[in-house]
């Protein structure tokens, strides 16, 4: 259980709708905070009075609240894992501190798993969901907790430090890392062979693959005991929709049910050969 805080929740709302600017007012309240973050805790500093965990199927998690929001509740599924189970109680955290966030339920705010992806859509809910979402991963991975894993040379093996240390799932640490790395990568998310989506970093070039394509071969790699492969030149014309001459780098992590996630970034010093 995490220790009682004291946080100002009324120097938090100051800032307005702003998702990030809300988060960021909370962490300027932790100065000296270290490792993961202790989401309920905050959430009980800022009035929160109980977050209670059961078997959900319509849901994944619920925030109940008056119409005013002076207090609140949130209640979550158990039958997530414990990175889903933070993420949520974030995201609920973020539509009872917005104070343009209004109820979508008669009690309150009902969040299914699809509500907790990111979304592009600009109807009223969506921008809500949308918003809780970008406040609970700048509550859970804020840039200075981020910044120590971002090594000179990107490597998913950081991004698996980086959700263990912060207890986020790898999909949303993979997401926060290429938002934060500094150099031109894409991060490939596949299930059974097919692009589910694709996150990649400004400066990054042009994919000539999408959501619902195959994905292009992956090199004939040795897994390492993290089910990481090491980093191989690719053919940047199976990836890029203008190869350049610069030598392409891919790098696997195969996960359960098929997942995986691939690693592509330029090398623009031509080194070739396994990293």
């Amino acid at each position: 259980m995490d220790a009682p805080l004291e946080l100002d929740r009324v120097e938090v709302e100051a800032v307005g709708g702003d998702p990030a600017g809300l988060a960021a007012a909370i962490h300027d309240q932790l100065p000296d905070l270290s490792g993961a973050v202790p989401v309920h805790a905050i959430a009980r500093a800022l009035d929160i009075e109980e977050i209670r965990e059961e078997s959900l199927t319509s849901f994944e998690a619920c925030l109940l609240t008056d119409p005013h929001k002076s207090r609140g509740a949130i209640l979550v599924n158990r039958d997530s894992s414990v990175e889903r189970r933070r993420y949520s109680i974030a995201h609920e955290l973020g539509h009872f501190l917005n104070e343009r966030h209004r109820p979508t339920a008669d009690e309150g705010f009902r969040c299914s798993l699809d509500d907790l992806r990111e979304s592009q859509s600009i109807d009223r809910y969506r921008q809500q969901e949308a918003e809780a979402n970008r406040f609970a991963i700048e509550l859970l991975a804020p840039a200075h907790l981020v910044r120590p894993h971002l090594g000179r040379e990107p490597d998913l093996a950081q991004v698996l430090a980086m959700a263990q240390a912060l207890i986020l799932s790898r999909e949303a640490a993979a997401r926060r890392y290429v938002a934060r790395q500094g150099t031109a990568i894409a991060i490939v998310f596949s299930r059974a062979g097919l692009i589910r989506y694709v996150e990649k970093s400004a400066g990054f070039p042009h994919l000539r693959i999408w959501a619902g394509c195959r994905l292009p071969e992956l090199p004939k790699a040795r897994r390492s005991f993290f089910n990481i492969t090491a980093q191989h030149e690719t053919d940047p014309a199976a990836w890029l929709s203008a190869p350049r001459q610069s030598t392409l780098l891919c790098q696997t992590l195969y996960q359960a049910e098929g997942h995986a996630m691939t690693l592509l970034r330029l090398d623009q010093a031509g080194d070739r050969g396994d990293r």
